[in-house]
């Protein structure tokens, strides 16, 4: 059997990254950079306050107080959004708000808050040093300098950097397209009765929702059966209509073989034995440039191949670098023995307390307790052969 990191590394090294295509700003939260984007401009464009007060040279209001104040002669009030009109000299001030462009000859801002205004004079009851309460040009960012490079995740605060830059359309990596086939004679959809023998169609809803938390746009393809000329139907559409074909079940050693079949048609396709726990039979290929993932039946296993291969997949079609979730260690709480020669994942209730991080099994781990996902917030890994005592660490990582 291939180790997990194996195994994904063999994965992720054949994964193509998607092209990339010009959208406007407001429309790229979530996506991944595709240029490098230099400041055009400094931001700030220009020397402002950073608070509502009076423009001075600090010279002015050394050694002030309550009982020895400062008077100075206000000369003008700048705006926020104007320019001034004067020169600030010896002995004078002017009424600033915040953002507003400084002065010449004003080198540093009182708060208002520690001024008394009276007619065209003003009372300055603190002493301030050259440059406080100034933001100064090209501080946050100066021209020339390197704001985003290729790869840079798009989240709130770089939407409105783009926009401080004057951005309105940026080259951006498109989320990949991924079509979702649950498979098997034994599955009934949502709605219908069960009858005997049946069970209700899950993984393709969980995989759906999988796909969007990843950044990637799903597509329902439906329920293939035990038919090889329906099921190479539905998988060739599915392919001609997404950029990657998720399919669940028939993937394991003595199952019906109208998956495996129906998968080597399309392209060649390695059938994984995984030395992990749920999720130990997989299948992975590629078809005309597209992957194909075949994820396990059973519903826990296919959540939990799908977190640990396909989403860093997927991220990795998104242009995305960081493709894993960050691993931490956890506490536990109880004793834990891993006699199987598979890693295990078990599912788990991650707690921080104190600046410590607690994990708590969540009961019964076999591969079909959905539950037990529903319960858990993170994954643990137990590795082989092993028995950890309550108290000893763990590694782990959060879900969703």
């Amino acid at each position: 059997m291939l180790s997990v990191e194996e195994a994904r590394q063999r994965m992720l090294d054949t994964i193509p990254i998607l092209p990339s295509e010009k959208r406007g700003i407001l429309e790229c939260t979530g996506y991944v950079l595709a240029e490098s984007l230099p400041a055009t401009e400094n931001i700030p464009p220009f020397d402002n306050s950073a608070m509502d007060g009076y423009a001075v040279r600090a010279a002015d209001v050394q050694n002030v107080s309550e009982t020895n104040p400062a008077v100075l002669s206000v000369i003008e009030t700048i705006a926020a959004g104007y320019a001034p009109t004067k020169q600030v000299a010896a002995g004078q001030a002017a009424r600033i708000m915040t953002g507003a462009m400084m002065p010449e000859g004003a080198d540093a801002v009182v708060m208002q808050e520690v001024t008394q205004q009276n007619g065209n004079t003003v009372k300055i009851f603190e002493s301030v040093d050259e440059t406080d309460n100034v933001r100064f040009t090209g501080e946050s960012v100066a021209e020339g300098q390197q704001v985003m490079e290729i790869g840079k995740h798009l989240r709130p605060p770089e939407i409105s950097m783009l926009a401080s830059l004057n951005c309105a359309d940026i080259s951006v990596h498109r989320p990949p397209t991924v079509a979702i086939v649950s498979t098997g004679d034994e599955l009934t959809p949502l709605g219908e009765p069960l009858t005997p023998g049946k069970i209700r169609d899950s993984n393709r809803y969980g995989l759906y929702a999988q796909v969007e938390e990843a950044g990637g746009v799903p597509i329902d393809m439906g329920i293939a059966p035990d038919d090889e000329v329906e099921t190479e139907r539905i998988f060739r559409a599915a392919l001609a209509a997404a950029d990657a074909l998720i399919t669940s079940g028939g993937v394991s050693v003595g199952e019906h073989d109208v998956v495996k079949t129906v998968l080597a048609k399309l392209a060649e396709i390695n059938f994984w034995r995984v030395a992990m726990k749920p999720g130990k039979p997989q299948a992975y290929g590629i078809a005309d440039g597209k992957p194909i993932f075949g994820l396990p039946g059973n519903p826990v296993s296919s959540l939990v191949v799908f977190e640990l291969f396909v989403r860093p997949a997927l991220l990795k079609m998104a242009g995305h670098t960081e493709l894993l979730r960050p691993t931490f260690k956890a506490t536990l709480t109880e004793t834990i023995t891993n006699r199987d020669g598979r890693v295990n994942y078990m599912r788990a209730i991650l707690k921080v307390s104190d600046g410590e991080i607690t994990a708590q099994t969540t009961g019964p781990q076999g591969s079909g307790i959905l539950h037990s996902l529903v319960l858990a917030n993170g994954l643990i890994t137990i590795p082989t052969a092993t028995t950890l005592e309550a108290g000893e660490t763990v590694e782990a990582q959060f879900l969703f």
